[in-house]
Parts: C-alpha cells; structure tokens; sequence
C-alpha cells in the first residue's frame, strides 16, 4: 500500500509538471514569435510579458476574464470526466445570458433586493444549461447520435435565437446599437477591491470551483464519474449505470455553463448586446484540458489563459502584433498538455525506480528475517 501511494503521489506530481511544462514551452515559442515577427521585439516582449501587470485597470480585467474561463472550465470538467465532449456549453453560455437579462428586465426589474435577484437568476441560467445539455445528451443515450456534431450544430440554431430575443423582444430601440435596455442595479454585481474594480462574479466562480471539487473527490458520485470516464467496462462489470452517470454529468455540466452566461452579464455588461457566442464555452474546453479535469487546478488554467489573452491585446494595441497569434500559443498548449507521451517517459522511469528502491527495501527486510531467525 505504501508503494502504491508513492506511485500515485509521483503520478499526481508528474502531471501537474507535464502541464507546467507545456504552458513554459507554450509561453517560450509565443516569446519567440513575437522576437520574429515584430519590428521592436525588445519592447513587444516586455508588453506581453509585464503588460497584464502594467496597471490596476488591466490587472482588473485580467481577473475579471478569468471569471467566464473558470466557470466554464468546471463545467467542461463534467463532460470530460465521463469523456463526453458534449459542446453545447457555448450556446448556454450565451442563451443563459439572453434569458436572465430578459427575465431581469422584462419581469423582475429593480422590485427585488440583489440578495434575492442574483441568485434568483442563477438559478434561472442554471435550467437554462440543464435543458439545452439535455438535447444532445438525450440523443446520444437514446438514438446514438454523436454528441460532438449534435451539440456544435446546436450552438448555430441556439445562437440565432438568443439573437432573436435580442432584435425582437429586448432591443432599446432609443440608442444606436443593437443592444437591450439598461440591465436594472439589482442584477449588476458590485466591483471589489477599489482601482481593480474586479467584479464579484470572481467570488461565485470560486465557490463553484470548491463545490465541484467537493463532488468530484469527496462524494460517491465523483468517484463513480471519474471510473466511468477511466474505465467504462469496469464501471459495467461493477454494476454502476454508466449512461445515467454519464448523463447526470452533462447536464450538471450544463447548469454551471448556465450560471457562468449568468455570471458575465451580471458581473461585466450595463446591457445584453452579444451577437454572436462569446467563444468561452470552448475556452472552458481549453482550460479543462489544461487542468486535466481537475477542478481544483482550473483557476490555474483559466487565470493564464487570461494573462495571455490580456497580454496579446496589449502588443496588439501598442505594436504591431496581430492578435490573432494568440491562436498559435493556444493550439501549442493543447497539443503539448493532451499529449499522453509528454513527459511519459520520465514518469515511468520516476516510477519504475520507486519500484526498484521498494523491492530491494523487501528484500533486505526479508534477508534480516532469515537471519534473526538462525
């Protein structure tokens, strides 16, 4: 048993050094592309470097987009765990935000305390997530539809009707863009912590992050969860249900993508203006990935991508770097992170000299049995 812990502490440490180690080389190439491409690299590489940190403006909003990427990086860890690549993560994100906006403007206004009305409408993005997350799941379970493609055409057909809310049922018509009318005060989360003006939605992303690790590793549920995902014959051979825990999972999934569209409007729009999905639903993607859908290390992952998404924006603005090479680093992190045999190889033999050290210890041990006994 003690072999085996040591065997698994190793495994644990390797895997977070393995993600370290990709976001390090990620990092390193994105350094080097900006040394190749820009005409004051010297300079381009302090601004993508300390431009995130520059001011108390741009620390704020490094946090506040780490908000979206750690809400949807827990709910991309559901769908992971049990290997369900349900996408539908995207449309919820932005139809949560277009229905709690409506439901706040349209219904509850300012009658409400925002001690009633915040958590009224996270509730509200939550069963938004659950009913869309239950399409593709439930045509996966019963008519073995592949939950990729059914939940990336369902993110076009949702998007077009969040839209249509938008033009049709929300838009002040009194302004020049298209947008709803003012979000009430009781909906708009208050900013904390002075010059940072950080919105409070960090607050509600990590609570989410402690209760879904609660779930995941303290709870028979998550354990169940993560066997199905590990070993789904084994879960069968065990008895467990893998298709109920594996749709349980998505649509748990799908709440938290709901209360993260919730979430950004409440923490960061004075009005619902999206026309287009934000693209978090699939950061979220990215970040579970980065984490290796462990909830616990999501705000690592998220906060990061945020650094990087920050710092891109200040070389674009103040120089003569496109923002689009972000693209780049993030596709490095992927291919680096996902790759099973990143690092394998010192794992094993971590492990196999753990192995050797504890056998020759057996050995010894037995060897000075013999020899108490003559």
């Amino acid at each position: 048993m003690k072999g085996s812990r040591k065997t698994q502490l190793i495994e644990s440490i390797m895997e977070v050094v393995r993600i370290v180690a990709g976001m390090a080389i990620a990092y390193g190439v994105a350094l080097l592309i900006l040394f190749l491409i820009s005409d004051d690299p010297a300079f381009i590489i302090k601004q993508f470097i300390l431009g995130p940190f520059s001011s108390p403006r741009r620390i704020g909003s490094m946090i506040n987009l780490a908000v979206p990427f750690i809400i949807c990086g827990i709910s991309m860890c559901f769908m992971y765990a049990v290997n369900k690549f349900n996408l539908i993560g995207e449309s919820i994100f932005m139809l949560a935000g277009c229905i709690i906006s409506f439901v706040g403007i349209k219904i509850i206004g300012n009658a409400l305390p925002m001690i009633v009305t915040v958590p009224l409408l996270l509730i509200v993005g939550a069963l938004v997530g659950v009913v869309l997350a239950f399409i593709p799941a439930i045509m996966d379970r019963k008519l073995n539809a592949n939950v990729v493609v059914v939940s990336l055409m369902l993110n076009s057909v949702v998007a077009q009707f969040a839209i249509w809310i938008l033009r049709y049922h929300m838009r002040d018509t009194t302004i020049g863009m298209t947008a709803s009318e003012l979000i009430p005060e009781s909906m708009q989360l208050p900013t904390i912590f002075g010059k940072l003006k950080i919105g409070s939605g960090i607050i509600i992303a990590l609570i989410l992050v402690i209760i879904v690790s609660i779930v995941f590793f303290k709870t028979s549920f998550g354990w169940k969860m993560r066997i199905v995902g590990a070993n789904p014959h084994f879960a069968k051979a065990v008895g467990f249900s893998t298709l109920g825990v594996s749709f349980a999972a998505q649509l748990l999934g799908g709440a938290i993508a709901g209360i993260g569209g919730a979430t950004e409007i409440m923490n960061s729009y004075p009005r619902y203006n999206w026309m287009a999905t934000t693209g978090h639903g699939f950061d979220g993607l990215l970040v579970a990935v980065l984490a290796k859908k462990n909830p616990i290390l999501v705000p690592i992952g998220a906060l990061f991508l945020a650094y990087i998404r920050i710092g891109a924006n200040v070389v674009n603005t103040s120089g003569d770097i496109p923002y689009e090479f972000i693209t780049v680093i993030q596709g490095i992190i992927i291919l680096l992170v996902a790759a099973e045999s990143f690092l394998s190889g010192t794992k094993n033999r971590l492990i196999f000299r753990e192995v050797q050290k504890e056998e020759e210890e057996k050995k010894k041990a037995l060897e000075a049995t013999k020899e108490e006994a003559k």
